[in-house]
């Protein structure tokens, strides 16, 4: 029953993925936010196969661009140009031969070979780009810098927004690849890949050109929006991204990896009414001689689309607990209220808009209190949401214990969103994936704490294996490892 076979992540053959890495950026006074990396990059040996490309820079620790993907391959910099938001070159990496050579050890062209399955950072030197500087000094055609040279034609710039729904969940704070392929009047321009940071983003047009098309592609979606020169009106927002169906969760693994010796641990199975909501979902367990038995059956009831009553039973079919479920006008949940033979427990929630981001996923907070039937304490719990990820939380008993967290969120799909389980810690909004978490606890703690995510993931952005490292809370020392198999309906 515990056994997926060996699931391993499958090799990705055809592309990979880099990041330039500006180490030397650091050590720079004054760098300014908002950068972008203008990249020309050709096959080795293959000088008419070239890529234009502009990735955001980051800075994470250090300054490198988003993760550009490729067909596996060794490529060779052209050209390497880091602008400002206005366009305007701030710094570059000189071409060989230029009279800026000599001041960096590795100057254009720079060959490399993609072919790391996990991703490989390549180092690039850069010089400060001065006002006194001119593109030829670095080795590039006049005009390579874009709007300070004088006589260049500005470019407009209009707006990108990435948004992509999945099923129901709208994403909206993803980054995404976007393609542009324009035309002037002597026909098609080389086309630019840009790889775009979350959220609302400039997008320079050249000026000189006469219509474009705009195409995104992100997890099996595709948008594309042709714009004429006419059309356009600088600085209008443009949504792309497009819609696709929510995959479904089939089957969870979980085994438990202690000492390098891997055991089954749970194994979660999730069944569908014909219209696609969540009908039950069976938590098999081991016994201490390995037999299975279901540790629980999670019966689900709706109203108006909605989870409204959750109920639970034992693997014999006694009644475990019921959880009963309200929501306000917009479809968030307001009060839970579970039973069990033991304990009732409820939970009201408040949910209060920060003015930090505005937009479909504006940053809020999710204020939650609880009352217990045994009436010994009260706790209320804070969570500040962004972008579909938890920024932190806060979790306060009238007992004086006290739990607070700061947390990393990855930029792919969570599929337990797409379940839209009601539960007592506000999880069900949470569109991302856990990577980082930073814990303190006061008064009790727990025995262990998970220190470390590490997924794998398939070519439509859901985890395809997940393994959590746990250690010991007080002595730091390493326990045990969770390790997590996902399966999706076909």
């Amino acid at each position: 029953m515990l056994n997926p076979g060996a699931p391993h992540p499958s090799d990705t053959i055809v592309n990979r993925s880099f990041r330039l890495v500006f180490e030397d950026l650091a050590k720079y006074s004054t760098v300014p936010a908002g950068l972008s990396a203008a990249i020309t990059l050709e096959k080795d040996q293959q000088p008419d196969s070239v890529w234009n490309l502009s990735a955001a820079v980051v800075q994470d620790p250090q300054y490198r661009t988003l993760a550009i993907r490729l067909p596996e391959n060794t490529y060779r910099i052209k050209k390497l140009i880091l602008t400002d938001s206005n366009r305007i070159a701030r710094f570059a990496t000189p071409l060989t031969g230029s009279s800026k050579a000599g001041m960096v050890s590795r100057p254009l062209s720079i060959s490399f070979a993609l072919n790391c399955p996990a991703g490989q950072p390549v180092p690039v030197e850069l010089l400060p780009v001065a006002d006194s500087d001119t593109p030829e000094s670095f080795g590039y055609p006049a005009g390579s810098f874009g709007n300070r040279d004088a006589g260049t034609p500005t470019d407009t710039y209009i707006f990108i927004h990435p948004i992509i729904r999945v099923g129901t969940i709208v994403y909206d704070s993803i980054p995404v690849q976007l393609t542009v392929q324009s035309w002037d009047a002597r026909g098609a321009l080389p086309p630019v890949i840009h790889y775009l940071p979350a959220g609302v983003q400039r997008l320079y047009l050249p000026s000189t050109a006469l219509k474009h098309k705009l195409s995104v592609s992100k997890w099996g979606s595709h948008d594309e929006l042709e714009l004429t020169k006419a059309d356009i009106r600088e600085g209008t927002v443009y949504a792309m991204g497009g819609s696709i169906p929510a995959k479904k969760l089939k089957t969870v693994y979980e085994y438990k990896i202690v000492k390098g010796y891997s055991t089954p641990f749970t194994k979660t199975d999730f069944a569908y009414h014909p219209d696609g909501k969540l009908q039950q979902r069976l938590v098999w367990g081991k016994r201490s001689d390995l037999s299975n038995y279901l540790a629980r059956k999670d019966l689900f009831d709706y109203t108006n689309g909605h989870i409204t009553t959750i109920s639970s039973y034992d693997e014999a079919n006694k009644w475990m607990t019921t959880t009963l479920v309200q929501y306000n006008a917009v479809g968030k949940v307001v009060a839970l209220e579970e039973n069990s033979p033991v304990l009732q427990t409820r939970a009201t929630a408040n949910y209060i808009a920060l003015d930090s981001r505005t937009g479909i996923s504006q940053d809020y907070r999710i204020d939650v209190s609880y009352t217990y039937g045994h009436g010994l304490y009260t706790r209320n719990y804070s969570k500040t949401m962004r972008g579909g990820s938890v920024l932190s939380d806060i979790l306060v008993t009238s007992n004086g214990n006290r739990e607070e967290g700061s947390y990393d969120y990855d930029l792919s799909i969570n599929p337990y969103v797409h379940l839209e389980i009601p539960d007592l810690l506000f999880t069900q909004y949470t569109k991302h994936n856990l990577k980082f978490q930073r814990k303190t606890w006061y008064g009790a703690y727990p025995e262990f704490e998970a220190y470390n995510f590490s997924y794998t993931y398939d070519e439509g952005g859901y985890p395809k294996e997940l393994q959590t490292a746990y250690r010991s809370y007080q002595t730091k020392a390493a326990a045990y490892v969770i390790r997590t198999v996902f399966v999706y309906q076909e």
